[in-house]
């Protein structure tokens, strides 16, 4: 039987996960999801796919445990491919289906709101389909390679009647393999894992790097008491901040009157859309945070105790990275001629765990060591869509703000994340999950398929994510904190160009001189609007803020719109 103490473990923490779960969704949504029936369906799809998440990595320690009693206890290959079935509907159908539904607009028709769900969902289903059926129609083989001895009887090196002869076996030189054709699950499986390798090797290797630095930097930055002088200067740039991110709102709210959002994902109206309003959802997140300091250092009330909590989890992080980055150069650089790691390293601390009856400590580690690569995913994302605004989205989670639409993308993010996670620690940590169930599939099977085989056999999305964590690390420390553009050395908004201004300007004046019955001039309106915006300057400006302060959040018309 399997490892009954592993498997309490694996049901215990699989409970408190689900509670957790449920305390995230209650934790981050946004009160405006509370009360409708859609709302309701989005919550259980979102704790259906975290726990998804989570069981991928549960698994592999059931699956270590069952091979210890060679399989006599659960059928852990069922598991494995019902857990992926699901993953691959959850993220080609509901994900698709459930986001674009949730981002109709209320003033939407019917068919309007059909027409985007099914434009959402059947480009990523027809597309993902065409591919896997091309690939599996023409190479949908796999080539396991095999050692083949040679043995023959060898005379004993003594000869009496007691000692007789016995048998040795050579290698051959040339490894043969056997081309086997797999079932079209497990390809769909390699197709979905091979894009989920691309998602890991971007946002996992940025995120090993940002998550540590994060925490003592927000540690560094955490509220002091300033100057009154000081945060008046932040004030300023916060509202210079603010001013451009209007304009961004202001565009976005045009595009979206004129039907914009509705076209087509791949015309350059909608692309320009989607830049546009990606740059303007980064710049408010992360002008809100300033504010937010401003605020805290302001109003003098802060829990001190909560920042320096971050000091230990800055710790506990920087010691993952680098056991990560160990076991990395042990298992990709330092290989022996054989092919196999030349030092363990992390498995050999596993199996110790679980050859000595303690395999719930083996179970505790590998959880935390694989849990805070999905959460380096997330961290990833994130960083990456605050520094490259131009193209990638970017979904904060904040407390009590967070709309289901986030909620659906980092969920989808993580379960397809998880895929590539779990190649990398069979592959990563092969000693430990030797013989299991998802040991043969893929590093036997996915992992010698024609065409994948190429980038699984040579590493070369390990190399790729070892290069994006050390260039995302060196990076880091020339720039290491998150800032708006307006507040990083005066840079303006790339969509927001000095001819877009001037356009937008003369666009306002041709309004005025239609609005405008006895036809004055160009020249005394422009002075008559030059004298209105200067009325309020620099005080007025103050006093809106103070205003927001006492409310604690940044208000925006667009906003709402937004979510």
């Amino acid at each position: 039987m399997v490892d009954v103490m592993t498997l309490i473990m694996i049901l215990l923490i699989t409970l408190g996960l689900i509670i957790t779960n449920i305390y995230i969704l209650i934790y981050f949504s946004h009160p405006d999801d509370k009360g409708s029936i859609l709302g309701y369906i989005l919550k259980g799809i979102v704790i259906i796919g975290l726990t998804l998440a989570w069981c991928q990595v549960l698994m592999i320690p059931l699956d270590v445990s069952n091979n210890r009693t060679f399989g006599s206890g659960i059928n852990m290959k069922a598991f494995w491919l019902i857990i992926f079935v699901i993953t691959i509907i959850y993220i080609l159908i509901i994900f698709p289906i459930s986001s674009s539904l949730y981002d109709c607009q209320d003033e939407w028709t019917p068919c309007e709101k059909i027409r985007h769900c099914l434009c959402f969902f059947l480009t990523i289903i027809i597309f993902f389909v065409a591919i896997t059926a091309i690939l599996y129609s023409s190479i949908g083989t796999t080539d396991i390679p095999i050692k083949v001895l040679q043995c023959h009887n060898s005379p004993p090196l003594q000869s009496n009647m007691f000692t007789g002869p016995h048998q040795v076996c050579i290698p051959e030189k040339k490894t043969k393999s056997i081309e086997l054709k797999v079932n079209i699950i497990i390809y769909s499986v390699a197709v979905l894992t091979f894009v989920s390798w691309l998602i890991f090797c971007l946002f996992g290797g940025i995120g090993l790097s940002s998550v540590p630095m994060d925490f003592f930097i927000s540690f560094q930055k955490r509220p002091k008491s300033i100057s009154n002088d000081e945060i008046g200067e932040r004030k300023q740039n916060l509202l210079k901040e603010i001013e451009q991110i209007k304009l961004l709102g202001d565009e976005v709210d045009s595009m979206e009157k004129n039907g914009i959002q509705k076209k087509f994902f791949f015309t350059p109206a909608k692309r320009k859309y989607n830049r546009i309003r990606n740059e303007f959802v980064s710049r408010f997140a992360l002008a809100q945070k300033e504010f937010e300091i401003v605020n805290r250092n302001n109003a003098n009330e802060f829990a001190v105790v909560f920042y320096y909590l971050l000091i230990p989890l800055g710790i506990l992080t920087s010691i993952l990275t680098i056991l990560w980055i160990i076991q990395f150069i042990c298992s990709y650089f330092y290989i022996l001629k054989d092919g196999r790691p030349g030092y363990p390293f992390l498995s050999y601390l596993l199996i110790f765990f679980q050859d000595h009856d303690v395999s719930f400590l083996s179970f505790i580690v590998f959880s935390i060591l694989t849990l805070y690569l999905l959460f380096c995913v997330i961290k990833g994302n994130f960083k990456f869509g605050v520094r490259i605004l131009c193209c990638w989205s970017v979904y904060p989670m904040e407390k009590g703000k967070t709309y289901m639409n986030s909620f659906l993308f980092n969920i989808s993010l993580i379960l397809l994340g998880s895929m590539a996670i779990t190649q990398f620690v069979s592959d990563c940590l092969s000693d430990y999950v030797a013989f299991t169930d998802v040991d043969a599939l893929f590093n036997s099977i996915i992992k010698n398929l024609k065409f994948f085989k190429f980038f699984y056999r040579y590493h070369i999305f390990q190399y790729i994510l070892f290069v994006v964590f050390f260039l995302s690390l060196i990076y880091l420390i020339c720039k290491p904190v998150d800032k708006p553009i307006g507040l990083s050395k005066g840079k303006k908004s790339f969509s927001i160009s000095q001819k877009e201004e001037k356009s937008n300007k003369k666009k306002k004046v041709k309004k005025d001189d239609k609005d405008t019955e006895d036809g004055g001039s160009q020249d005394k309106k422009l002075v008559n609007r030059n004298e209105k915006e200067n009325e309020g300057s620099a005080e007025e400006k103050e006093e809106k803020l103070d205003i927001d302060e006492n409310t604690g959040n940044i208000s925006n018309s667009n906003d709402s719109d937004m979510k």
